[in-house]
């Protein structure tokens, strides 16, 4: 445990006080927290997807319409010739994204840089 250090993230959260504190008028994205409340949109189709009975797990990979929403989306904008949806991965934030691009790119002698402030998993 002691290993793992701190969470130089919420140094972040610290600066961004004592900036407000200034007076300086800061939208909040760090630590995936916006400061601002989710639109009544989403609310209401967060609300609906549950009386849908969507409160359970999803597929590890994601949903598979999402996942061939993305598909499209490389295929339309950025010129893909063709992508699967089973070659797509949903994640919920960007700690997992790292870890695989970490075991994707990492090898022996390999030099890997990461944000900083950032995660103690990061290292």
């Amino acid at each position: 445990m002691h290993a793992l250090g701190t969470e130089s993230a919420f140094e972040v959260v610290n600066k961004v006080k004592a900036l407000e504190a200034q007076g300086k008028d800061i939208v909040h994205l760090h630590i995936g927290a916006p400061d601002f409340r989710t639109p009544e949109n989403i609310v209401e189709a967060g609300r609906k997807a549950l009386a849908d009975g969507f409160h359970g797990y999803t597929p590890a990979k994601g949903l598979l319409p999402v996942r061939e929403s993305v598909a499209r989306y490389c295929m339309r904008f950025h010129g893909a010739q063709h992508v699967s949806p089973e070659d797509v991965l949903i994640v919920p934030g960007g700690k997992p994204t790292m870890f695989y691009a970490i075991m994707l790119f990492g090898e022996p002698g390999a030099e890997i840089l990461y944000p900083n402030p950032g995660f103690p998993i990061y290292e």
